[in-house]
């Protein structure tokens, strides 16, 4: 690699005093250029509603968006439209490494052979494995869109999160979520953190309790035929402060144990038996308190955390202490 001597630095660096012009001769300096106007932090209930909404509209969009880029990869064929075409695939359809090497193959046989006959050859290698569920986020794109959020709230670029960057939900579920408890969240605690609060989005997208804007056609996998399918394509992300988990209770409105305060069954306005962290905002509760009663960080207090909360609660009063 070519290296610049001193002697042209300085002399760069004299022509350029030169060339500057003088403003000591009766001329006012030119003004401070603005500040650059800081970009306000995203809305990231809004960005993951978005993500699932998508995700509901690719079965009737994802077919049509690889035609197109695949019939402009027949005029000028490039590496670019053709990674394009593999995010577009994996928004839809499941593939496996040698299934993609598959339909690389028959993509690049069509580049040399366009017809209609060795499209369908593509088509049927991407079809191979069936599409994902309906409403799944692929976790590429769930990478993809942790990583610009996470960018977003970094104001500092120091490639973590404090407390004054961070999101009002994530604010307010700290301590959870700092899993190694320095102060500061990473790239890796948000993204489990992420994780979790787009699984939550995304079942109650399912469920019918936040709106979103269907293509004609489209039913929620709620009014589906095929039940207890997956609303996304993630596990449950497990809380280190969670008791050991027992076997699920199925609980529905009307049948709720006994013991729960009264504003329970208020604060639950959709009544299925539990309450969300959007039904707890709506109450103008402080977060913080949701926090403290939602043991494993799924954006719902169920009646058998309410109970668990109010034994350890009563537990923990002095003896001969009124309630």
């Amino acid at each position: 690699m070519r290296t610049i001597r001193l002697p042209v630095l300085t002399a760069i660096a004299a022509l350029a005093l030169l060339l500057t012009p003088d403003f000591d001769h009766g001329q006012p300096p030119p003004p401070n250029p603005k500040p650059k106007s800081t970009k306000p932090p995203p809305d990231e209930f809004k960005a993951l509603v978005k993500e699932v909404e998508e995700a509901y509209e690719a079965p009737f969009e994802v077919d049509e968006d690889i035609r197109d880029e695949l019939r402009k990869q027949y005029k000028n064929p490039t590496p670019e439209r053709e990674a394009k075409i593999f995010r577009e695939i994996r928004k839809l359809y499941n593939t496996t490494p040698e299934q993609e090497q598959d339909i690389l193959r028959e993509l690049r046989a069509a580049y040399q052979r366009p017809s209609p006959e060795q499209e369908a050859k593509i088509f049927a290698a991407i079809r191979r494995n069936g599409q994902l569920p309906p409403g799944t986020v692929p976790i590429e794109v769930q990478a993809s869109r942790a990583e610009k959020l996470f960018r977003s709230f970094d104001r500092d670029s120091d490639g973590r999160l404090s407390s004054e960057e961070a999101p009002d939900t994530l604010r307010a579920m700290w301590q959870r979520w700092d899993r190694n408890g320095d102060g500061f969240i990473t790239f890796d605690e948000y993204g489990v953190y992420f994780q979790a609060h787009l699984r939550s989005v995304s079942d109650r997208v399912a469920s019918g309790e936040i709106a979103i804007k269907l293509p004609r056609g489209a039913t929620l996998p709620s009014q589906s035929p095929l039940k207890n399918f997956p609303s996304s394509g993630m596990p449950q992300m497990p809380n280190r402060n969670s008791p050991p988990t027992t076997e699920p209770v199925a609980i529905r409105f009307g049948k709720l144990p006994p013991g729960l305060p009264e504003w329970f069954t208020t604060f639950d306005t959709d009544r299925d038996g539990q309450i969300g962290l959007y039904e707890w905002r709506a109450e103008r509760r402080p977060v913080e308190e949701f926090t403290e009663l939602d043991r494993n960080g799924d954006f719902l207090i169920t009646p058998e955390e309410m109970l668990r909360y109010l034994t350890e609660k009563a537990k923990a009063q002095p003896s001969g202490q009124k309630r």
